[in-house]
């Protein structure tokens, strides 16, 4: 909703901008009329957009509830008509697992869901879709993978072929706050344009829920704001040193390591940064692809 409705007066969304004012159609099967408002109302009032800017977008966005038809009934007989009818830059379809008509797990029936039944009516009526797709239970203990970079491109429960369809894949995960969360541009992330405070390319930003009682919006969130969950491991900042090697990291793929293996906060990692900066310890060339490397004492 916070993206629809940024997108129809032609912002961006943490980053994400469209490149005209778009519309969008959402087809959706898991909230009534109330929620559905309560979400649009929250909204507007968290980006305290003025009236004229909150009625342009919602006249730019048509939102119709759809919970009883799947597979290729949903698409000729719900899709259809109101691309036909009403040609949205948009479409958005919420959540995939509604729609489906089979398992998702099933390579054969969530290509045929997005290749046989998708595709056409996108490539017929020449509109971008959104498919939102919800994520399995996170693994715990020895099953909790090490995912890294791309690999966040198939958070989405069931086969990997809802990656493999999309263009672009954005995961959003819990990092064990009940407010605050990790966006992540998984898959065509670099596109994007998203840089660190040292200007790397960056793949992920923190996002959170409102502070204001009722609102129900996103916004960014500084490092700082994160506090760790539990006991933080012990680390000296020498071993934050000795997680570069020879070739380099970019920042952000310094900071993961220093998170993964010592707890240190995105915050904490970047002061640490840059007292060994400032010690001429690293140094960032663009012969390593601005990676930061350890400087080699002769």
């Amino acid at each position: 909703m916070q993206c629809a409705i940024l997108w129809a007066l032609g912002r961006d969304c943490f980053g994400i901008a469209p490149a005209r004012p778009l519309t969008s159609l959402l087809i959706q099967a898991e909230n009534d009329d109330c929620d559905i408002a309560e979400m649009r109302d929250g909204v507007i009032a968290g980006l305290n957009l003025s009236p004229e800017d909150a009625e342009l977008a919602k006249n730019s966005i048509l939102v119709c509830r759809e919970d009883s038809k799947t597979s290729t009934r949903f698409f000729a007989e719900t899709v259809a008509p109101l691309l036909r009818l009403h040609g949205p830059d948009v479409l958005w379809i919420d959540p995939a697992l509604a729609y489906i008509g089979g398992e998702s797990s099933s390579q054969t029936d969530v290509g045929a869901f997005l290749r046989n039944g998708l595709n056409p009516l996108v490539h017929e009526f020449n509109c971008g879709v959104v498919v939102i797709h919800h994520t399995n239970k996170p693994p715990s203990g020895q099953e909790k993978p090490s995912w890294r970079a791309g690999d966040f491109a198939y958070l989405g429960g069931g086969s990997a072929e809802w990656a493999n369809w999309a263009r672009a894949v954005l995961a959003i995960r819990g990092i064990g706050s009940h407010d605050i969360f990790e966006l992540m541009a998984a898959k065509r992330g670099s596109r994007l344009g998203w840089s660190e405070p040292d200007g790397s390319k960056s793949y992920s930003k923190l996002i959170a829920h409102a502070r204001e009682p009722g609102v129900l919006c996103w916004r960014t969130v500084d490092p700082s704001e994160v506090e760790p969950v539990g006991r933080p491991k012990s680390y000296d900042p020498e071993d934050l040193f000795d997680l570069l090697p020879p070739e380099g990291l970019t920042a952000g793929e310094w900071q993961k390591a220093s998170k993964e293996q010592y707890g240190v906060s995105e915050a904490t990692f970047h002061r640490e940064r840059r007292t060994f900066l400032k010690a001429d310890r690293i140094i960032k060339s663009k012969l390593s692809r601005n990676k930061w490397q350890p400087v080699q004492k002769l």
